[in-house]
């Protein structure tokens, strides 16, 4: 009398495995790459007490980026769910502004934050596509 095997095919096994705890926490849709041919600056608005409006632009570090967002290291602090304007400029002086939305805060060395970006935008997604010359991703 043949008794059915407990065991799966193996295809079924390797398709009903679950992603080890380091990959469960990521939950990046994008591919994200390292680029250092691409210059950040952060815009914030503040109000004075007279009413009136300023922008500064606050250069901040590039850690990686994708289509849908990037990390940076920042001088300044952000606060999680603040909307930010960003400037990306590429090396050929293409530039790209921005609106995403802070995500997540990091310390370490200093203050990471993980930004994403509010709209989809072809164009941007396109070019840095296109753009790039080192293939090194994260």
């Amino acid at each position: 009398m043949n008794t059915p095997s407990t065991t799966p095919p193996l295809g079924q096994r390797w398709f009903n495995q679950h992603a080890p705890t380091p990959f469960k926490s990521n939950q990046r849709l994008g591919v994200r790459f390292v680029r250092d041919d691409i210059a950040v600056s952060v815009r914030k608005s503040s109000l004075f007490s007279l009413g009136l409006t300023t922008k500064k632009d606050f250069p901040v570090n590039l850690v990686d980026i994708s289509s849908r967002g990037l990390l940076i290291a920042s001088p300044i602090k952000l606060n999680i769910s603040k909307k930010i304007s960003l400037n990306l400029c590429f090396a050929d002086q293409r530039e790209f502004d921005i609106i995403g939305t802070v995500t997540r805060k990091q310390d370490g060395e200093g203050l990471f934050y993980g930004i994403k970006f509010d709209k989809v935008n072809n164009h941007f997604a396109d070019y840095l596509i296109v753009s790039q010359k080192n293939l090194t991703f994260k």
